[in-house]
């Protein structure tokens, strides 16, 4: 089997950082479960690129902050819902760091909710005192090993799927596999045409179970897979993976990568370029 390989990550090693699969189960609602802990001499921020979905911050350790789209918020709870969003999310931290977390994929979240998902969108909430009862839940993850930690999410948020009411539409993940597949190069007309659906149909859908709009979700996939493939490194130049991921124009591509990541492509490419070549071109298996 061809091993896959990818760039080492110093910020992410720093902190410790461990990915976790739900059961199988789980597997079409959450996407990973994951670790970071680490004792720092100093702040560190981290910046992460939406992928069109939320999540949980389960918090062991120092009060953290989060800054959205230009606005700051304390993160103080034990548990906090981190919404879904098209602005990267820059998470400081302080010191001692010891967090564990549940990321859903996009849809999948519909069913553990009694809320509209769309209400989520842009919000970072204390979620501590909700339906979903996490005092008990916190106090049993703070004293266990991260094997137990996983299989505790896992028997809790399976408990939560069985007394759900709600159902996903029969067309949301195939829609979801598809635009993945494309890369996010497709319209919503094609989308439409391929499941022989209204557009307004799948927008209901999206709005519904996703809480964002179909293009809103299109143009994050396809801005995910440009700055995966410049962290590759393996681009000729910026151009053409710009014209290679549906880009109709340089200029177009740079707003929107800007709008996604709050920087110029090419000063992301020369970043991780320049991560590359202190670490010697580390790479790691996975």
């Amino acid at each position: 089997m061809k091993k896959i390989v990818a760039y080492f990550n110093k910020e992410l090693a720093e902190i410790g950082f461990k990915l976790y699969e739900p059961c199988k189960e789980l597997k079409p609602y959450i996407f990973n479960y994951w670790k970071i802990e680490a004792n720092l001499s100093e702040k560190k921020s981290l910046k992460i690129l939406t992928d069109g979905s939320l999540g949980f911050v389960i918090n062991f350790a120092n009060p953290f902050s989060l800054e959205v789209n230009q606005k700051q918020i304390l993160c103080s709870s034990p548990v906090t819902l981190t919404g879904q969003t098209k602005y990267p999310t820059i998470i400081n931290f302080n010191k001692k760091i010891e967090a564990f977390g549940i990321r859903f994929n996009p849809g999948g979240a519909y069913r553990f909710f009694d809320e509209e998902l769309f209400y989520f969108q842009n919000k970072n909430i204390d979620y501590k005192d909700s339906f979903w009862n996490f005092i008990e839940f916190f106090e049993k993850l703070k004293t266990c090993s991260e094997e137990q930690k996983v299989i505790l999410c896992d028997e809790f948020l399976l408990k939560r799927l069985s007394l759900s009411k709600k159902e996903n539409s029969k067309y949301t993940f195939k829609i979801i596999e598809l635009i993945n597949k494309r890369k996010g190069d497709i319209s919503v007309e094609e989308l439409s045409s391929y499941f022989n659906i209204s557009a307004r149909q799948i927008e209901r859908v999206f709005k519904k179970e996703l809480g964002l709009t179909v293009k809103l979700f299109i143009r994050i996939i396809r801005l995910r897979n440009t700055r995966d493939k410049i962290s590759s490194l393996k681009v000729d130049t910026l151009t053409n993976t710009a014209y290679d991921n549906g880009f109709f124009d340089q200029a177009h591509f740079i707003k929107e990568f800007k709008s996604f990541m709050s920087e110029t492509p090419k000063n992301y490419y020369s970043n991780k370029l320049q991560m590359a070549k202190e670490l010697n071109y580390k790479k790691y298996k996975v």
